[in-house]
């Protein structure tokens, strides 16, 4: 099953951003109010010259207007189409959940490819990369065919952001990304062939593989009841949306209890379920471009570190006895 944090799309942000800050847009009122004088006081660029008392004001202007939309639009998320795919979907669609990575990814809840409005989706992620949403708003170009659009929202063929490794001391190995994506996968034994192909001192009859890479980096949302939740590709879901797209295909992960919740869902809804399943509005995605509810800033740049440490104890000693 995929981790439950949220994933990045593979390509990153641009070299220039990274050097000079991120921008990005920031949904206000959402989270708590000390959530988000620390996030600029840690993350935004000067974050620390700006006023608390200028910000508490403005998250205070954001969250009353939330709390006027627990009854404008109470019980919009439920509105939310959730269609089948369209027909010429069907074929591409039939071969992605076919193949090893989805299996593998999808294999804990019932899950569907459906054609899902985009501006109704829930969301828990408070942000998102304006520069990598510029980068994917060119991909999709003023061609909207139903193929290519099933290929940006579910990509078939991956090309993964870089990994670079570091060897540390005490047998120490740091993978580092620009995705927030990279994360440890499962541990896997090899097989008497992969152990072969070693060139080592003696003959390696076996062994362990300790993988790191991404995740399935597909668009994808988690359904219950009438709701749906944006899990991963938030990146490509606004963009399309700032692009005037209003629907797209995405995998649906169907939960009817919270344990299968927790078996699926990110962190922050795992830990505040109701918020989004149970708030007469909760944010959306197309809070992200109301300018009552946003700010734009620049923050440093993120890199995901996933640190391996190897120990290796070898004894001798009597075999076990087994009594009869």
């Amino acid at each position: 099953m995929e981790s439950s944090h949220h994933q990045a799309d593979h390509s990153g942000t641009t070299t220039q951003s990274r050097q000079s800050g991120e921008r990005i847009v920031k949904l206000l009122g959402q989270p708590h109010l000390a959530d988000y004088l620390r996030f600029f006081a840690s993350r935004v660029i000067d974050g620390e010259t700006i006023s608390p008392k200028a910000l508490a004001a403005e998250w205070r202007k954001a969250n009353d207007r939330y709390y006027a939309l627990l009854t404008e639009q109470a019980g919009v998320a439920e509105t939310i189409e959730d269609l089948p795919l369209p027909a010429a979907l069907e074929e591409p669609a039939a071969k992605l959940v076919a193949q090893d990575h989805y299996l593998q990814a999808y294999n804990s809840v019932h899950t569907d490819i459906r054609w899902v409005e985009l501006a109704k989706l829930v969301v828990s992620q408070g942000s998102v990369g304006l520069d990598h949403s510029d980068g994917l708003r060119k991909k999709l170009g003023d061609d909207r065919a139903l193929t290519e659009l099933f290929d940006f929202c579910l990509p078939r063929t991956h090309r993964p952001a870089p990994v670079s490794m570091v060897r540390l001391p005490g047998d120490r190995y740091i993978f580092t990304s620009q995705s927030t994506d990279l994360r440890f996968h499962e541990t896997q034994r090899m097989t008497a062939a992969q152990a072969q192909s070693i060139a080592s001192f003696g003959p390696v009859t076996t062994g362990l593989m300790l993988p790191v890479g991404y995740g399935a980096n597909l668009l994808s949302g988690i359904g219950s009841d009438k709701r749906i939740v944006l899990q991963n590709g938030y990146h490509r879901a606004y963009s399309m949306l700032a692009h005037g797209i209003t629907h797209a295909p995405m995998v649906i992960e169907r939960v009817s209890c919270l344990d299968e919740l927790n078996l699926v869902g990110s962190d922050d809804v795992t830990d505040d379920p109701a918020h989004y399943f149970r708030s007469p509005r909760p944010p959306l995605l197309m809070d992200f471009l109301d300018p009552e509810l946003t700010r734009q800033v620049v923050v440093h740049p993120l890199e995901t570190r996933v640190e391996i440490e190897i120990k290796v104890r070898t004894s001798t000693g009597p075999a076990p006895r087994h009594v009869a």
